[in-house]
Formats: C-alpha cells, sequence, structure tokens
C-alpha cells in the first residue's frame, strides 16, 4: 500500500508543477515539499518491503541531505502563502545549513563504489534495521533517522505561529482566505500526524533493533503514518484553489486634484489586507479596463504571464481574479476580447476590404481552426453565418 500512496503522491506533486506558471510562486516550496516527501516515503517502501537490493542502493542514504529541508519548504511556503511574498533572504540561508551538514555526514557513503552499495543493501533485506549500521563522518545513523521528523515537527509548529501571528482566522467575509486558512490548519494537522507517528515508530525501532519486531509493536502506528501520508498525498485534490495562494489585493487608487476629480489607473502598492473587498476589486478591474484600452490581447504573443509583466500586477492575483470573479479562465477571457475585437472590425466595414483570416490574425488568433471554435464559442455561429445574418 505504501508504494501506492507514494506513486499518488508524486502525481499530485506533478500537478503543483504543471500549475507553477499560473500560480502563486510559494507553490514552488509546496511543490518540493510533496516531492521530498514523497521520495523519503519511497525509501522506506524500499527498505522495508520491496527486497530489491538494487532500488535499496539507490534510494537509501542519497537522498538524506534533502529530508532535512523538508520542514524548511515547509515553513517557506507557509510564510509565502500567508505574506503573499515567495521570496527568500539572505538570512534564509541559515535554514540549509543542516542539510549541508548532513550532506558532509554522509559522504563517506557517496564515495562506495555501486557494489558495495549492493552489499549494504543485501544486509538491508536481510534485517532492515541494518540501515543503523553504516558509518558516517560526525553523527550516527540513530541520531540521524531520530533527529528528522523531530526536525520537521519543530518548523511544522513554527509555521503554525505565522498564522496567527498574521491574524488570519475564518471570520473573513471573502471566501479566499477562510479557504486558505482551512487548508493551512489542514495540512498543519496533516503533517504533524504523518511525522508524529513517525518520530514515534523511529524510537520503537530505536529500542528494538530489529526490523520485525518493530513492524509488530508498532502496527497500529504505522496505519497511522499511512492514513497521514493518504491524506497529504489527496488533500490538493480537496482544495484546487489553494493555487491562486492569497491574493493581498494591496493597492489603492491615487486620485487627482485638478481640474476635474478623475481617477488614475496607476496602482499603488498600501498596506496589506486578507479582505478583498468589493472596493479592491473595483480599483484591480479599473486597472485592468485601462491596460486593454491598448488592445494588449491583439498580439498573438498576448499571455498571462505578458499581462502580468506589463501592468504589475502578479499572475496569480489576475488569476484568481478571473477565475473567482469573472468565473472564467484566462484563454477564455483572451479570446472573448479578440472575438469583440473582431465583431467591432466587421461593423466598422473592415471585413468589405479584409478577408476574414486577415481579420482574425489582426485579432491575435494564430490559426483559422482557433478563430472559428472561438467566435462559435463566443456568438453561436461562425463568422460566415455571422455576416450573412448582418
Amino acid at each position: 500500500m505504501l508504494f501506492y500512496l507514494t506513486i499518488l503522491g508524486f502525481f499530485i506533486t506533478f500537478l503543483i508543477l504543471l500549475n507553477l506558471r499560473t500560480s502563486n510562486k510559494a507553490n514552488l516550496y509546496l511543490f518540493f515539499f510533496f516531492l521530498i516527501n514523497n521520495i523519503y516515503s519511497l525509501s522506506h517502501y524500499a527498505a522495508m518491503d520491496s527486497g530489491n537490493k538494487y532500488l535499496i542502493a539507490v534510494m537509501l542514504v542519497h537522498f538524506t541531505p534533502f529530508y532535512l529541508l523538508i520542514g524548511p519548504f515547509f515553513y517557506f511556503y507557509v510564510r509565502g502563502l500567508v505574506f503573499d511574498d515567495h521570496k527568500l533572504y539572505k538570512k534564509d540561508i541559515i535554514h540549509f545549513i543542516p542539510a549541508i551538514f548532513i550532506l558532509l555526514n554522509i559522504s563517506p557513503y557517496l564515495f562506495f563504489s555501486f557494489d558495495q552499495k549492493l552489499f549494504f543493501a543485501t544486509e538491508v533485506i536481510r534485517d532492515a534495521a541494518n540501515i543503523l549500521n553504516n558509518k558516517f563522518l560526525f553523527i550516527s545513523p540513530t541520531i540521524s533517522f531520530i533527529s528528522r521528523p523531530i526536525f520537521t515537527i519543530s518548523y511544522v509548529i513554527f509555521s503554525t505561529s505565522l498564522i496567527y501571528k498574521k491574524g488570519l482566522n475564518e471570520n473573513y467575509k471573502n471566501l479566499q482566505p477562510r479557504l486558505i486558512y482551512r487548508w493551512l490548519i489542514s495540512l498543519i494537522g496533516m503533517a504533524l500526524l504523518l511525522y508524529f507517528t513517525f518520530l514515534m515508530f523511529s524510537f520503537i525501532g530505536y529500542k528494538t533493533r530489529n526490523s520485525q519486531l518493530t513492524q509488530l509493536r508498532s502496527e497500529y502506528i504505522l496505519y497511522a503514518t499511512g492514513l497521514g501520508l493518504l491524506l497529504l498525498n489527496f488533500s490538493l485534490l480537496l482544495f484546487p484553489n489553494i493555487l491562486y495562494g492569497l491574493p493581498q489585493l494591496d493597492y489603492k487608487m491615487i486620485k487627482k486634484r485638478k481640474p476635474i476629480v478623475k481617477v488614475d489607473t496607476t496602482l499603488k502598492k498600501e498596506v496589506k489586507s486578507f479582505e478583498i473587498s468589493d472596493d479592491k476589486l473595483s480599483l484591480l478591474s479599473a486597472k485592468i479596463n485601462a491596460y486593454l484600452l491598448s488592445l494588449p490581447y491583439v498580439n498573438i504573443n498576448f499571455t498571462l504571464s505578458v499581462m502580468s509583466a506589463d501592468t504589475d500586477i502578479p499572475a496569480h492575483h489576475l488569476s484568481y481574479y478571473l477565475n473567482e470573479h469573472l468565473k472564467i479562465n484566462f484563454n477564455t477571457w483572451k479570446n472573448d476580447l479578440r472575438i469583440n475585437h473582431v465583431i467591432d472590425l466587421i461593423k466598422n466595414g473592415s471585413y468589405e476590404t479584409l478577408t476574414l483570416d486577415a481579420l482574425s490574425k489582426q485579432s491575435g488568433f494564430g490559426s483559422r481552426s482557433s478563430f472559428i471554435n472561438a467566435f462559435k464559442l463566443k456568438t453561436g455561429q461562425t463568422p460566415s453565418e455571422y455576416l450573412q445574418n448582418l
């Protein structure tokens, strides 16, 4: 069962990777958190259940430094989500020091020949407790093994404090902050279940020094660990909208005093707030509408990334606004704008001097088929039928 849970985890990790370009950049840390978690799970399966010496030789020890990054990546993700800031800072290098230390610690094993590693794998198959008999530079495999879940639990608890420090809770009127709060609390609960039970399993293994006896005494603990892994790997399917993150639409309009009271569409940063009010959405809409006056969508290379760069609005803010408030995805929204532009050109008489293909290219479509499909989806008619009904 552990193997299939791990495969599910890699699938979820792949989904996060696919959405990285248009989602909150903090999801990069979530991607690494899931990836390393499932590599850890696969290495546990290799040692305890696979009986495959080649898989054991590859999976054991080599990835150990990465396991010390599970906690930091969890922390970076929560911090990036809560503060809507995915950047790493110079002081964050301290979080990578334990992983570097462990890399140095296991360096003798890294230089073993593959035959030596296969011999070690054979010993692990005979008794998985032999994992703890390896020789490292500074600290023993036993201390390293037990310290990993403790290290991760510490980061999870520290990350929890960020949520309450920022004041994220269930009391927001807007759905997205409440959703993110529930997601983070669920994520923390699942992580604590997974790593507390794994810590208990590690202590039992340390005391018995016998893999079969360890599994016998920790049968229910392993069930709880498996449940934690299942919930963690399945969680993203229950919270798909968390990929947008927590867009803090921290903008206000700069008003011109004279000669007439006008609203400039330049947005200026102000104190971040989780509450996405109607006023803030109106300001964001005003900026987008002002940007659209220059007809950027008629460029065939117009994308969400281009729009984000042009407007200085993060891509995940734009995705959130389009998907959650306009109830439309970016590609459909873009094509609708292009079709409206084609219709304007037709009404202005351009169709008398230009072919439909020329009109579609002037409106940003790269192919005739995409133009016809988008036109029919928007109007219920093909371009030819539309012209006939004029």
